[in-house]
């Protein structure tokens, strides 16, 4: 039920009034694709998620960056495993294509997520 639909003395609830901003302000999209990041180790496992991060997901377009060029070389190969695994997690067509990109030198690995 929308503010519209609502009677002049009816409450609304904090869930409603956070969903109207989202949307009227289009971040529901940007909240959604931002889901990548606190499920990643369950997309991937601790041991690829300990050396790959997902630095953001767009438009279907997943960007990771890997700490080496053999671990972008295993994430590329494993892409269409990585999307399938996602879009199980985030929704179907959530992830369309994957996109590696190799950390730049000074990164010993992804930073920590809480």
């Amino acid at each position: 039920m929308t503010r519209r639909q609502r009677g002049a003395g009816e409450p609304e609830s904090l869930g409603d009034l956070v969903g109207e901003l989202t949307s009227a302000r289009g971040w529901a999209s940007r909240l959604r694709d931002a889901r990548v990041h606190r499920r990643w180790p369950q997309i991937v496992g601790p041991e690829l998620a300990a050396h790959v991060e997902p630095v953001r997901l767009h438009g279907g377009v997943l960007v990771v960056r890997a700490e080496s060029p053999p671990w972008a070389t295993q994430v590329r190969y494993l892409s269409g495993q990585l999307a399938e695994r996602a879009n199980e997690i985030l929704g179907a067509g959530s992830v369309r294509r994957v996109n590696v990109v190799v950390a730049s030198g000074g990164r010993t690995g992804p930073p920590t997520r809480k």
